[in-house]
């Protein structure tokens, strides 16, 4: 039934559709995203609990679903990245059930939140999820959390740190896909230490070139990024 209603949409002739009703499918279809999210988690959690790979003869839940689904491996690793996630924010797990906050907000908050010692997790993912629900956008969301992190107790590395350092690592990635008149798109995750060098060298090589600078700052990163390539 849920296949059928998405293949009514995508049929439908959207052209002909009010902006209103427009921008309420649009938004219907953000929050069945992040119900999907929660019902695939959900899934996938028992199904790797009950090693039901094997049965097809995986050595992980991320090589069925790349062999068996027909995803890529980023999105076979996004997959199982929530199965983690929502064992450890289950707050978060929860709104995404709810259809009260989307998938990549949920992903974030995740992220953030993921920096704090274990017993203050719940609390942080308590008090940004509020305030998503108030309204909050991502910057002033970013700033919270910032805030939160700061009055934290202090992040002890040296204890069960391993794991997310492990995850961290095997999850790292960075894609460069080219695109009309050869302009590119640039993505990644990155490791801790990746990105702290990274941002050190595009820190040190986009100060603004005096007052008649009028770049951006994403658009000096971009520059500081391309100086930084072309001796190589």
């Amino acid at each position: 039934m849920v296949r059928a209603g998405l293949a009514f949409l995508a049929a439908v002739d959207a052209t002909a559709m009010a902006a209103e009703e427009q921008a309420r499918y649009l938004r219907g279809l953000e929050q069945a995203a992040a119900v999907t999210t929660a019902a695939r988690t959900s899934i996938l959690c028992a199904f790797t609990a009950a090693q039901g790979y094997c049965a097809d003869g995986a050595y992980s839940p991320r090589a069925w679903l790349m062999h068996q689904i027909g995803i890529t491996r980023g999105a076979a690793a996004e997959y199982t990245a929530w199965v983690r996630r929502a064992a450890t924010h289950p707050q978060v797990a929860a709104a995404l059930a709810a259809e009260k906050i989307s998938e990549s907000f949920a992903r974030t908050i995740c992220s953030w939140t993921d920096k704090l010692p274990g017993d203050c997790r719940d609390t942080a993912d308590e008090i940004l999820l509020a305030a998503a629900l108030s309204g909050l956008g991502l910057r002033d969301l970013a700033g919270l959390a910032g805030e939160i992190y700061a009055r934290s107790p202090a992040v002890d590395d040296s204890d069960d740190g391993d794991g997310d350092k492990d995850e961290a690592f095997e999850d790292r990635a960075v894609k460069l896909a080219t695109t009309f008149g050869g302009a590119g798109v640039l993505a990644g995750d990155l490791t801790p230490q990746c990105a702290e060098v990274v941002r050190a060298v595009l820190d040190a090589l986009s100060a603004p070139a005096g007052a008649e600078d009028t770049r951006t700052q994403a658009q000096r990163y971009h520059d500081a990024l391309e100086e930084a390539m072309r001796p190589l």
